[in-house]
C-alpha cells in the first residue's frame, strides 16, 4: 500500500499515467465574510463535472475509461481518508495488470490523474464530492469504446482483469465544449447513467449496457428547496443539470454556456464577538451561479439588498435559509448585494455569466476580472451605477478563464 502524505501535492503512484498533481489554489483575502479559498480550473479544456456521494455510497465495481483521462479533486473534511485501488488494463503496457493500493486524504490542493485504461475504484467516498476535469479521446473502430458510454464496469472480485485498447486521439478543446453542451441538453431532466459490462453470450464476448431503474430518482423532495428564495429580488433557485450516479448520488454537469467553474470555500461564521463589522458583496458585471456541494442537507443563510438602479424593488432587504443540495443552483443577478452565513465550512461550485456595456471601458465599474465590490450594509443609500446589459458569449468567458492560467 502507498500512503500519500497530506502535505504531498505531486507524486507518482507506481503506474505510468497514475499520479497526483498540484491544483491552482488561491487564498482569498478580500474580507473575512467572503469566501476564503478559490480552486481554479486546471490547464486544458476547462470543463468540470462534479460527483456527489451519499452517506451510504459504496462502489461494487471498478471502472475503466476507454476514451477519458480523469483528473479528480476530492472535497471533504481534511481528516477523511480515501482508499484507491488501481489496475493497469492497457494492452501493450509494460505494467499490464499491475495493482496499486493508495491511501490518501481529501484535499482541495491536489488532483488525482488516472489515464484511460487504468481500472479504478475507491472506498471512503461517502459524503465526499469529487471534481473531475476530464480529457477526452477518440478512435476509429475501437471495439472497446462506445461513444455513448465510455466506461467499462468490472466487478471488484473479478478473477481476471480485462485487457482493453484505449483511444489515441485527444479531442480539441472546442469538441470538449460541444460535448458539454450535449450533456446539458440530455440532462434537462435528470436520468440514471447506464453501466456497461463485457459478457460472454452464446460463446462470444460482447459489451452489454444495463439501465438502472431501482435508484431513488430524487431523494429528498426538491420543491421546498427550489422555493426557499421565492420573494427575494434578483435571486433564483434553479435545478442543476445532473445525472443519477447511485442512490442519492449525482453527477453535476455545467449550467452555463461557457462550462467554466471554480470551487470556492465558504468558511464557517466567526463568533460575533471576534468578527469584524459585517459586509455585503456585489457584482455589477457578473451573474453568479452557486451550487452548495458539501454539508448536504445543512443550512446556509443568505442576506441581500437590491442595488439595481430602476428596479421596482430597489433598496429592498431580504433574507432566507438555503439548503445545501448540489442538485440546486442559486442565481444572483448583477447589482444584488449579498452575503452568506454558514455554521460549517462548505465547498461551492461557482459559475458565472459576464455582461458588458456598449460604452466600455466604464470608469464607474471595476475592470474585468475584478468584479467584486465590498459594501457596508448600513450605508446602501448612495446612487448606484447603471448595470451592463450585453451578455458575453461563453467563448469569451472561457478565454477570460484561460488568461487566469497564463502565469502557470
Amino acid at each position: 500500500m502507498i500512503i500519500v502524505d497530506p502535505a504531498t501535492l505531486e507524486c507518482e503512484l507506481g503506474i505510468a499515467g497514475l499520479h497526483f498533481a498540484a491544483n491552482r489554489v488561491t487564498p482569498l483575502t478580500e474580507h473575512p465574510d467572503w469566501f476564503d479559498l478559490k480552486i481554479g480550473s486546471s490547464p486544458g479544456p476547462l470543463v468540470s463535472d462534479f460527483v456527489t456521494h451519499g452517506p451510504d455510497f459504496a462502489y461494487s465495481t471498478s471502472g475503466i475509461h476507454i476514451g477519458q483521462d480523469d483528473r479528480l479533486t476530492f472535497f471533504g473534511e481534511p481528516d477523511r481518508i480515501i482508499d484507491g485501488y488501481f489496475i493497469d488494463c492497457r494492452a501493450g503496457s509494460p505494467t499490464l495488470h499491475k495493482r496499486i493500493h493508495a491511501r490518501f486524504h481529501a484535499s482541495p490542493a491536489r488532483r488525482l490523474v488516472i489515464e484511460r485504461g487504468i481500472a479504478h475504484t475507491f472506498e471512503g467516498l461517502a459524503g465526499i464530492v469529487t471534481r473531475d476535469e476530464p480529457l477526452w479521446y477518440s478512435a476509429e473502430n475501437n471495439p472497446h469504446w462506445n461513444v455513448n458510454n465510455d466506461l467499462v464496469s468490472v466487478l471488484r472480485d473479478a478473477a481476471e482483469p480485462p485487457v482493453v485498447e484505449v483511444n489515441p486521439h485527444r479531442l480539441p478543446d472546442s469538441l470538449h465544449q460541444y460535448m458539454t453542451r450535449l450533456s446539458q441538453a440530455v440532462l434537462g431532466e435528470p436520468k440514471a447513467y447506464s453501466t456497461r459490462f463485457k459478457l460472454r453470450i452464446a460463446g462470444a464476448e460482447q459489451y452489454v449496457m444495463f439501465q438502472e431503474t431501482a435508484w431513488d430518482q430524487e431523494g429528498r423532495d426538491l420543491a421546498p428547496v427550489l422555493a426557499s428564495v421565492d420573494g427575494i429580488p434578483g435571486v433564483q433557485a434553479m435545478r442543476s443539470r445532473y445525472a443519477i450516479t447511485g442512490k442519492a448520488s449525482w453527477t453535476l454537469v455545467p449550467n452555463t454556456d461557457s462550462g467554466v467553474a471554480d470551487v470556492l470555500r465558504l468558511r464557517a461564521a466567526r463568533d460575533p464577538a471576534d468578527a469584524p463589522a459585517p459586509a455585503m458583496f456585489v457584482h455589477r458585471r457578473t451573474r453568479k451561479w452557486y451550487s452548495l456541494l458539501t454539508n448536504e442537507g445543512g443550512a446556509v443563510r443568505i442576506e441581500t439588498v437590491d442595488l439595481r438602479p430602476g428596479s421596482a424593488t430597489a433598496g429592498r432587504a431580504a433574507a432566507a435559509t438555503l439548503v445545501c443540495d448540489p442538485r440546486v443552483s442559486y442565481l444572483i443577478e448583477p447589482g444584488i448585494a449579498y452575503r452568506f452565513v454558514a455554521d460549517s465550512d462548505i465547498y461551492c461550485r461557482s459559475e458565472h455569466d459576464v455582461f458588458v456595456s456598449q460604452d466600455e471601458p466604464r470608469a464607474d465599474l471595476p475592470p474585468f476580472g475584478q468584479d467584486l465590490e465590498i459594501v457596508d450594509p448600513s450605508d446602501l443609500a448612495a446612487a448606484q451605477p447603471d448595470l451592463p446589459t450585453l451578455q458575453c458569449p461563453g467563448r469569451v468567458v472561457r478565454q477570460m478563464a484561460r488568461f487566469e492560467l497564463e502565469p502557470m
